[in-house]
């Protein structure tokens, strides 16, 4: 089933942004998918609808470097909040982060805010809420683990019908799930290793940079901040083998398998 599988992965961001090609490769890796099994759709560009599901046998949404679904402003925000909710009727197995997490709860009428002091950004301690430790997928998670993160805004009330998996120390929803459907969403990134998270900051670092703060000195904080996030990034792989039945994909390799990015100490990186 894994080689016939194809993964509709809903993008968010700017035509162009090297972070698009960047996404998928992080996605691939840490699901243990061929990057081939992926059919990349950056909302920002392409069109928006019920026929966006044909064929597919899952969905995974990433984050986004230049959107805001608290702020909004533009012009795809209705008609991806619709697909949302399609997915939902549609139960279609789903595994969103960050930006998708935020947007599939708005979708579904949740309450999000923005942190303009300043959110998450950086390798934090997720710990499992009493339901998470049930749940048929985060309960094989440990109940305390690393995550990779980066937002600002975050969701405040999950919609009814959703219920809260996980929480961190300053954001009491980074996981969740659609009550009685293969549906699951977190705040922070399991697709993101900790050289990956520190390659996305640095494309982004004028957006995380703070007051005052000189591009050398952010880079330095992203260093300090970022860590090794092993037992996050199994949960991709965890999701295609709980919810869909797919086997082995720890152990898939070969040229079809895909290109590993490097993990180097965080301390290491430029």
């Amino acid at each position: 089933m894994a080689d016939n599988l194809k993964i509709l992965l809903l993008q968010a961001r700017a035509e162009g942004d090297p972070m698009l090609e960047h996404e998928l490769a992080c996605f691939s890796q840490t699901s243990g998918l061929p990057q081939g099994a992926f059919a990349p759709l950056n909302m920002t560009t392409g069109l928006l609808g019920a026929g966006c599901l044909d064929g597919v046998g899952a969905v995974m949404i990433g984050g986004s470097g230049d959107f805001s679904v608290v702020l909004g402003g533009f012009g795809w925000h209705a008609p991806m909040l619709e697909l949302l909710r399609e997915i939902v009727r549609r139960k279609v197995p789903t595994f969103a982060s960050c930006f998708g997490h935020q947007a599939l709860a708005q979708s579904l009428g949740g309450d999000l805010e923005r942190e303009d002091g300043g959110g998450e950004l950086g390798t934090f301690e997720i710990a499992l809420t009493e339901r998470g430790r049930q749940d048929r997928l985060f309960g094989q998670m440990p109940p305390r683990f690393m995550a990779q993160l980066g937002h600002f805004d975050l969701v405040r009330r999950l919609p009814p019908g959703m219920d809260n998996l996980a929480s961190s120390a300053l954001c009491a929803i980074q996981a969740a799930r659609v009550r009685g459907a293969p549906i699951v969403t977190t705040q922070f990134h399991p697709e993101l290793t900790a050289s990956a998270q520190l390659e996305r900051w640095m494309r982004y670092v004028e957006h995380y940079r703070q007051e005052g703060e000189t591009i050398e000195a952010a880079r330095a904080r992203a260093r300090g901040q970022v860590h090794p996030s092993p037992e996050s990034a199994t949960l991709l792989r965890r999701f295609l083998e709980t919810e869909l039945g797919l086997e082995g994909l720890s152990d898939r390799r070969g040229p079809s398998a895909a290109p590993a990015l490097a993990e180097p100490d965080p301390q290491d990186s430029p």
